[in-house]
């Protein structure tokens, strides 16, 4: 904790020591969700979906999947400042072993776009089905 001198106190005894204040502590900007009202609730689904379904370019292909698809390129084209954490969640998001924020099949359904296609690149590729492979095996274990 910093303490900041606030003000000089001189007393009749002679002491001279700085009154020590510390900061207000700053309120969190946004509570935890289950303190939300319901309006604020329903706006951040509606930006967190509009998130998912934005698209710089102006096409119709999602931010989102187009990310997807850029780290599964990078790791095919060895490029070495690949974030691994970034790619493993990529991985299980596609693979749906997990659903994230919003699930893979939800954005790819709202967007019009097959969601069967990345997991089929995944799974016919044998680099990025060995690297999904030991995504589910770390994040699920094995019999064996």
């Amino acid at each position: 904790m910093e303490t900041e001198i606030t003000a000089w106190q001189l007393d009749m005894f002679g002491g001279d020591q700085p009154i020590l204040a510390s900061a207000p502590p700053k309120p969190d900007p946004l509570p935890d969700p289950q303190f939300w009202s319901e309006a604020v609730r329903d706006k951040m689904v509606d930006a967190l979906v509009d998130l998912a379904t934005d698209s710089r370019r102006g096409d119709n292909m999602p931010e989102s999947l187009m990310d997807c698809c850029t780290l599964l390129s990078d790791r095919l084209r060895n490029r070495k400042k690949l974030e691994l954490d970034d790619y493993r969640a990529t991985l299980g998001w596609v693979m749906e072993f997990w659903d994230g924020a919003l699930p893979y099949r939800y954005v790819c359904l709202i967007n019009g776009v097959d969601p069967e296609i990345l997991q089929d690149v995944i799974v016919s590729n044998p680099l990025l089905k060995r690297d999904m492979e030991d995504v589910r095996r770390n994040c699920f274990g094995s019999l064996l």
